[in-house]
């Protein structure tokens, strides 16, 4: 009897332990976990792909159009609903940004066909794609160059010029003599030649003479032959410098671009490289173009303070980040990010739970947000030169049995400090997963992208507490974040005026650490996590 009595009690016991672990927050808040919201307008979320790095469909090593396309049930069920890939033309480099034909696909990603097969899949999926477009500069060895130093050599030696002479002569900013060279212009020497072409990036990558009617009728064409072929819209790269030194011609550039874009495809969408200070970026939104990054919130920004919520005054300086990022663009679509392939990633191997926040502050921004590609299983690399980014550029690992692609040569960072995605879709509490619930969260919640922000309450004592609301077409959502990294936060969401949690982000998503609902009606938050109230 005795042994008895001593098994039931040691069952209460281990009752009454599992009973606490079930339920330390409270009441466990029973959430929609279907995502039925289609997007109709720009506002996404856009998943960066550098092709020769995401998925090998032919066993080459090397990544292509086609390993894309069979990737789209992925990118789709992560909660990306945009694709820009960077370059796909043909390119003496890895990177492909000197581009030689504008109106081909590099062989060694697919064809002009598989593109279109590409883009056909995708809008099946409600996915939109955009490319990478580079319109400041050629390649070297593009036909455009090859004709144009042609004809400047004609006309630098005194020869008479043909009709296609006439077209290229002015095609690229050529100069007669090393003193021509404009300040803060670097230039080089073709090779043979004895004048010189602007090259500000490198010496294989030629600038175009912007003032050229040539070149804008060519830009104009590319852009029309691949809005024919599917893309929906453009990532334009660094145009700051179709005028270097001059962004109110820079600007004008722009505007023309947007007008020959949005004339054949109106709902196209645009987004530009602007790599500079926020008052630089509002002055491009003059251009009309639908988005420009938002550099001040990257990782290249000193590991963006805005996102640094580590820092004591990281709260309320996320709270003026928010609201910077939204005033910026001017009515048109903020373009938050946290890092690209010319910035270090941004995941931390020694901080998962502190990446992991990062991105959900990130995805509470308005505007669309844009992910590199393998950040969601949690990529790391530090680009270790301005011309040396393969460290930032290697293959996700998908733990299958085909698929990865070979590691660029000359990349010294082949670490991978996280499991495959295989492994990682598997564990509930992975980076993939935790990003999947994010972006879940966003696309059920209109308001997060497009909302009209208004602060209800920041507590600037505890440096936890950030409550702020967002409405949106007569909707109204809150969003609260415990920004605390070691202590639970209580907050009463009904006084006002909400009256149900709809949504919740919890960086430890285990079994036993949740968002629960108290008897009086307010919430007990976990460290680290967001909730979304109506």
């Amino acid at each position: 009897m005795k042994k008895i009595f001593i098994g039931i009690a040691m069952l209460l016991t281990l009752f009454c332990v599992s009973c606490s672990k079930e339920n330390p927050y409270g009441k466990k808040i029973e959430e929609n976990l279907e995502m039925n919201v289609k997007i109709e307008d720009n506002y996404r979320n856009y998943y960066e792909i550098f092709v020769r790095s995401f998925y090998d469909s032919n066993k080459d090593g090397i990544g292509d159009l086609n390993g894309v396309t069979a990737k789209l049930d992925y990118i789709k069920d992560l909660g990306y609903n945009g694709i820009w890939l960077m370059p796909i033309h043909p390119s003496d480099s890895y990177h492909g940004y000197d581009v030689n034909d504008y109106y081909q696909v590099n062989s060694a990603y697919g064809t002009l066909d598989d593109f279109k097969k590409l883009s056909e899949e995708c809008h099946k999926r409600d996915i939109k794609l955009i490319i990478d477009l580079v319109l400041n500069h050629s390649g070297l060895n593009s036909t455009y160059f090859k004709r144009a130093t042609s004809a400047y050599n004609k006309q630098f030696n005194g020869q008479p010029l043909t009709d296609q002479d006439k077209k290229y002569v002015d095609f690229y900013n050529f100069y007669p003599d090393k003193a021509s060279v404009p300040n803060g212009v670097t230039a080089y020497r073709p090779t043979g030649r004895k004048f010189y072409y602007e090259g500000n990036f490198s010496s294989n990558m030629p600038e175009f003479n912007c003032d050229s009617p040539y070149v804008l009728e060519e830009f104009q064409n590319i852009i029309k032959f691949w809005l024919d072929n599917g893309a929906d819209g453009f990532r334009l790269d660094a145009v700051k410098y179709y005028y270097i030194g001059n962004n109110k011609k820079n600007v004008e550039l722009l505007s023309k671009i947007n007008e020959w874009t949005k004339k054949i495809k109106p709902d196209a969408y645009i987004v530009g490289e602007c790599w500079d200070s926020k008052s630089i970026i509002e002055d491009y939104y003059e251009s009309g173009c639908d988005s420009f990054f938002n550099f001040p919130a990257s990782v290249s920004s000193s590991r963006s303070p805005m996102l640094n919520f580590t820092n004591r005054s990281g709260l309320s300086t996320y709270y003026s980040g928010l609201l910077s990022n939204a005033d910026m663009a001017k009515g048109y679509i903020p373009a938050p990010f946290l890092d690209n392939h010319d910035t270090p990633r941004y995941t931390s191997p020694s901080s998962p739970h502190l990446s992991k926040y990062q991105f959900a502050l990130m995805a509470m921004m308005n505007g669309t947000i844009f992910t590199y590609y393998g950040d969601e299983v949690g990529l790391v690399g530090t680009n270790v030169s301005p011309n040396r980014d393969e460290d930032v550029r290697i293959p996700i690992r998908w733990g299958e049995e085909n698929g990865d692609c070979t590691i660029i040569a000359n990349a010294t960072n082949k670490d991978y400090p996280y499991p495959t995605v295989k492994e990682q879709m598997e564990d509930g509490n992975s980076l993939y997963n935790f990003y999947k619930k994010v972006l879940l969260v966003r696309n059920q919640n209109p308001e997060i992208a497009r909302g009209k922000i208004e602060l209800i309450e920041l507590d600037n004592e505890e440096k936890k507490l950030l409550f702020i609301s967002k409405e949106y077409e007569a909707s109204k959502i809150g969003i609260i974040f415990n920004f605390s990294t070691n202590s639970d936060l209580v907050v009463d969401f009904k006084s006002q005026g909400f009256t149900e949690v709809t949504g919740q982000i919890v960086v430890d998503a285990s079994e036993e650490v949740y968002i629960g609902m108290q008897k009086n009606g307010s919430i007990k938050m976990p460290p680290l996590s967001i909730a979304i109230v109506k």
